[in-house]
């Protein structure tokens, strides 16, 4: 469930940014750079808040002290 939305999260983060590029290289509007920038940022805290949320879960399956260890690095 969760992999196949961090891979279309990313793809869509591709997308975005690349059509930025785009949108500056053009001398766009500056209206219409501002939402492009504005999409890119939500798609990247998107993606990277659901990765923190896997590595999370991957965590709380370890027990508590070996937890700690692992954060500490």
């Amino acid at each position: 469930k969760y992999m196949a939305t961090v891979e279309k999260l990313q793809e869509h983060l591709k997308k975005a940014q690349s059509d930025l590029e785009e949108a500056a290289k053009k001398n766009s509007e500056v209206a219409e750079i501002k939402k492009l920038k504005k999409k890119t940022k939500r798609l990247a805290r998107k993606s990277s808040k659901i990765t923190a949320t896997q590595k999370m879960v991957e965590l709380k399956k370890k027990k508590k002290k070996d937890r700690k260890e692992s954060s500490s690095e």
